[in-house]
């Protein structure tokens, strides 16, 4: 029996050793985990803090060399010079189109009169309000057309065909299809259904009277129901310019007599537009320089090229810090679900994409397509002038609010930007509210003002009366010409102006004061404290703020208060 026991007792001093080393071999296999935990936890808070680190303290601490800034400055040089080249030619241009206009209408229209002395926005003639005069404009018009190359001091001729032929001026008549009124009995027939009979005329060797004749042929024999009458002619001339290479303009020119509203108010307008053309290949261009031309070509090419080749190195860093910025993301996503079990919630994943970013993104593909429209208008692919012209103007001005995040390499001018920054998004919440308050007030000012001034004539008009209200114009005006139209009206009025002014002037300026105040607080502190506004509130990477000490010792903890030292157990 003693033999048993002492047996016994053998088998279990030889397994104990066993049981030891089971519970050690767990204990370390515990502690390996952990120390794998907080190893990956401290390389992942590093890699969020170089990633967050700002831009001054990236060059004073880790001396990267900022290419996007230095790409990003050249570009801007270039573009700037790019913008002022081509916004001399557009100048140019509209100050010779406005003088022609002004020389073929004077020639053309009978009492002519420019934009400035109709008071609006289109030239033309006075008003008619008679049958005959109808026809003497338009008569007027087509003789003082075919004496365009006798009578005029500049140079015009007249537009040819295929086959070498005249183009003849064109009238078009617009009318309703069915229209006939009875004012004795007030009956009417009326079909909203209209029709256009276009012809040619020839007055070439014809008196006044003569193509009256004609014109009053092709009149419709009643009024009732004419909506418009619309002459069209087509006039060669050649723009000639100083230190320029001449070019072949092909001008169409319209002179419409309107119907306002149906009154029988007959309004004159004159439209002219351009359409460059080749000219002869046996035409021959001798410039005081011979070098000048070539110098400002080779010099628009490379300018050109500069700007373009500029704005994809840029465009590609950008996309290269993206795609940095979302490895990092799924870095942080992954650690997060394995460790934690948890998913990043919406401010952790809006803190990775800067805005910056998109919008750099947004001023590169507007860079390369205004230069693209540039390039097509200097070789005469395209005439597109106004799109051209906004794209380069937009591509220029977003670029130069770009260059606003290379200013946060000083520490004061961070602050600024980072202010912005911060108080956007609230910003852009306020203009919502206020928004929806200034389309009430738009469509109540339009419904009724609207019929007593053309300041609230359409709700366009409103709309722009309106916001000049907001900045101190407008209103003395504003309030005379609403005031005198009625009793009601006048002390309706008072109430909308001056509930609008209270609104819009002093409320809504001292809400957004207060926002950028606040944001310019919490800039502050997150330079002060050396986190980054990326941790300043606490509620960002909670998990990740332990341990974590500001500039001036104190530690740092989430705002929820929870025990979060250990991971979750997911292996």
């Amino acid at each position: 029996y003693q033999r048993r026991v002492r047996a016994r007792r053998q088998d279990e001093s030889d397994d104990e050793p066993l049981l030891a080393d089971e519970s050690h071999s767990e204990s370390i296999s515990s502690f390996g985990r952990t120390t794998m935990f907080y190893n990956q936890r401290q390389q992942l808070r590093t890699s969020l803090t170089n990633f967050f680190m700002t831009p001054f303290e990236k060059y004073a601490n880790r001396g990267r060399v900022p290419w996007k800034m230095i790409f990003h400055s050249l570009k801007l040089i270039c573009l700037t010079l790019l913008l002022l080249l081509f916004g001399q030619d557009k100048f140019q241009l509209r100050l010779v189109l406005n003088a022609y206009t002004d020389n073929l209408g004077s020639l053309l229209i009978k009492d002519f009169r420019t934009a400035s002395d109709r008071d609006g926005p289109l030239q033309g003639g006075p008003k008619i309000h008679r049958q005959y005069e109808i026809a003497d404009s338009t008569s007027h018009s087509l003789v003082s057309y075919f004496n365009l190359t006798n009578n005029a001091v500049g140079i015009f001729g007249f537009n040819r065909d295929a086959n070498n032929k005249t183009v003849l001026p064109e009238i078009c008549v617009t009318k309703f299809a069915n229209a006939s009124v009875d004012v004795a009995d007030w009956k009417f027939q009326f079909d909203e259904k209209t029709s256009t009979n276009c012809s040619k005329v020839d007055c070439r060797n014809s008196t006044r009277l003569e193509c009256k004749r004609r014109v009053i042929e092709m009149l419709p024999e009643s009024y009732v129901g004419f909506i418009s009458l619309r002459t069209i002619f087509q006039v060669r001339t050649i723009f000639l310019s100083v230190r320029a290479e001449p070019k072949c303009v092909l001008l169409n020119a319209t002179h419409t007599l309107r119907n306002e509203v149906m009154s029988g108010a007959i309004v004159s307008e004159f439209l002219l537009f351009y359409n460059e053309v080749d000219c002869s290949e046996s035409s021959q261009y001798k410039p005081q320089d011979g070098l000048i031309g070539i110098r400002e070509t080779l010099g628009q090419i490379i300018l050109d090229s500069a700007a373009m080749a500029l704005s994809l190195i840029t465009g590609f860093l950008v996309l290269k810090r993206l795609r940095a910025t979302f490895l990092l993301y799924l870095e942080t996503k992954n650690f997060y679900a394995f460790h934690y079990g948890r998913k990043l919630t919406w401010s952790e994943t809006s803190a990775f994409f800067s805005g910056w970013d998109f919008f750099s993104l947004f001023a590169e593909a507007v860079t390369i397509a205004g230069i693209a429209f540039k390039i097509n208008l200097d070789s005469d692919v395209d005439h597109h002038l106004d799109i051209t012209a906004v794209l380069i103007g937009s591509a220029v001005a977003i670029n130069w609010i770009t260059a606003l995040r290379f200013l946060s390499f000083d520490k004061g001018y961070y602050i600024l930007v980072l202010t912005l920054s911060v108080a956007l998004p609230n910003i852009l919440r306020l203009m919502i509210c206020i928004v929806v308050i200034y389309i009430g007030y738009v469509l109540c000012g339009w419904v009724v003002f609207g019929p007593f001034t053309y300041k609230f004539a359409s709700i366009t008009q409103t709309v722009d009366t309106l916001f000049a209200m907001i900045n101190g114009d407008e209103i003395l005006d504003s309030f005379m010409q609403v005031t005198g139209s009625s009793h009601l009206l006048s002390i309706f009025s008072k109430i909308y102006f001056y509930s609008f002014i209270v609104l819009f002037i002093y409320v809504v300026l001292s809400v957004m004061i207060s926002l950028i105040g606040e944001a310019m607080i919490v800039a502050q502190k997150a330079v002060r404290t050396g986190m980054g506004y990326w941790l300043v509130e606490g509620d960002v990477f909670p998990e990740l703020l332990l341990g974590w000490s500001n500039d001036d010792g104190d530690d740092i903890q989430p705002k929820s208060g929870q025990d979060i030292s250990a991971p979750q157990n997911r292996l």
